[in-house]
């Protein structure tokens, strides 16, 4: 495994956002509870997760009456994977929602055989790598790309940024 890239972390095949991605929480996932009336955001990046976030919480928790909107979506809607500081996901109270951008291979177990609900939101590949291209020159976590053409080629690769 070539983890020498200096915003991509490779992570069982699959590349995380180096800053963002927590391997302790990653190593562990495989054996998170799923509870029966978890909600999963499933998508690939750039796909529209924020805006079902978005959606879902105000849903779930009558955004518009209880002042949700003055909570993070973050911290509302958090990423399985991400492993946001001082939350932690086993203690959140049901129905919990969660967002994800791993693949199957690595969800929890119990995503697999349980009744959890997941929502999965795909979108046109082409439409994805523009979004991916101009949220790289934005974002300095990431790395700018020199041109499309240099970003496509990794993005076929699976190394999106």
């Amino acid at each position: 495994m070539d983890n020498t890239d200096a915003y991509l972390l490779n992570f069982k095949g699959y590349y995380l956002i180096r800053s963002t991605a927590n391997t302790d929480l990653l190593k562990n996932l495989e054996e998170f509870e799923v509870r029966h009336d978890d909600v999963f955001i499933i998508t690939y990046p750039k796909s529209g997760t924020v805006w079902a976030q978005q959606i879902l919480s105000l849903i779930y928790f009558e955004g518009h009456r209880n002042r949700t909107e003055t909570v993070e979506t973050l911290d509302r809607v958090p990423f399985l994977e991400h492993g946001v500081p001082k939350m932690e996901h086993q203690k959140r109270p049901s129905p919990r929602l969660f967002a994800s951008h791993l693949p199957y291979y690595l969800a929890p177990k119990g995503l697999k055989n349980k009744k959890a609900k997941i929502l999965y939101i795909y979108r046109n590949p082409k439409d994805v790598l523009i979004s991916y291209f101009h949220f790289s020159n934005m974002m300095v976590m990431l790395e700018a790309p020199e041109n499309i053409e240099y970003f496509m080629k990794k993005f076929l690769d699976g190394k999106g940024n």
